[in-house]
């Protein structure tokens, strides 16, 4: 039988209210993964999964050191059992797409990671988590999703980790990845996934990633902004910032004066925006004042990659490069 290891992390999937009506007040991250798995007993039927327990957390808690733990644990699994067909992570929804981006930038292994959460807690009628688990065991385990990096499986449908977020705060229907759509669907029938250019080389596969994690922020862009933060958050020594600019990612002339009087060095900075979906393209004046393109990126995915740019100790040029040369980013 076909072997997975499934790693719990918390989050509505296990989550508790204290009736079944209740879809909004209600406790994040209270049953353990092998409650998850009793839930399903089809799951009995598919493959050996083994269950461990990496935290029990709502996801916007979700710390560096929880990171560390996923990228350290699936690494060191896939080296040590050839034999497994994959990993299953459940999640918290309010930071999925992070994690599953972390996890597509650092994890170099064709067989597949499969992230999948729930809109509805555990004890609400109609629950949506026992699904979703069961259609992520399902992706795992498909020749299929072999070699198309990390994914996530919600309401059936299976999105890569690039494109993927979270787009309402309510619904089964959260999930979406605008500009691309989902890369396939999953039912009764089986995995569906569409035909598309397998994934690029991963560029921090070698990656050690350290205890104490460098100091990236995101500034919010809108009508007249207080450029003081800006100045603020670089005196402080921040080691990344990433701009969720207007409109295609622009910056206020404000923050430009505050950049253009920045006496110092220049942390590593990305442009994205806040629109939701298209891409943030070069811009003549980014050079001028230290400014890479996100791509498309939104703003959270683009503090992914300058975390780890920082830890890799990156600079403006080298992240340069790779933004142009990485299929993972377009």
């Amino acid at each position: 039988m076909n072997r997975l290891l499934l790693l719990a992390t918390g989050g509505t999937i296990a989550g508790c209210a204290d009736d079944s009506a209740t879809l909004n007040d209600y406790t994040a991250g209270v049953l353990g993964g092998e409650s998850l798995l009793t839930a399903v007993p089809q799951l009995q039927d598919l493959a050996a999964i083994t269950v461990e327990q990496v935290a029990n957390v709502d996801s916007a808690d979700l710390l560096f050191e929880h990171w560390c733990a996923l990228v350290g644990r699936i690494r060191d699994v896939f080296l040590a059992d050839p034999g497994l067909a994959g990993v299953v992570i459940t999640h918290g929804t309010n930071t999925m797409e992070e994690t599953a981006w972390l996890l597509q930038l650092l994890i170099d292994d064709p067989r597949p990671v499969v992230l999948v959460g729930a809109m509805r807690p555990s004890t609400a009628l109609s629950a949506d988590g026992p699904l979703n688990l069961l259609q992520a065991v399902q992706v795992a385990l498909s020749s299929e999703a072999r070699g198309r990096g990390v994914l996530v499986v919600m309401d059936g449908q299976i999105h890569g980790a690039r494109a993927v977020t979270k787009v309402a705060t309510q619904g089964v229907g959260a999930f979406s990845s605008p500009g691309q759509g989902p890369l396939g669907w999953v039912d009764d029938a089986g995995v569906h996934l569409q035909m598309t250019s397998p994934i690029g080389a991963v560029p921090f596969s070698d990656l050690a990633l350290p205890q104490q994690w460098p100091h990236v922020v995101i500034v919010y862009g809108c009508v007249e902004p207080d450029a003081r933060m800006l100045t603020l958050l670089l005196e402080a020594g921040c080691q990344g910032l990433v701009f969720t600019g207007t409109g295609a990612g622009q910056l206020s002339a404000g923050e430009r004066r505050a950049l253009e009087a920045w006496p110092g060095p220049w942390p590593l900075m990305l442009r994205a925006n806040r629109c939701g979906a298209g891409p943030v393209r070069k811009n003549p004046d980014d050079e001028l004042l230290g400014l890479l393109p996100a791509g498309c990126l939104n703003p959270q995915k683009a503090r992914v990659l300058l975390l780890l740019a920082s830890i890799a100790a990156m600079d403006h040029a080298q992240l340069a490069t790779l933004i142009g040369r990485s299929e993972l980013l377009s």
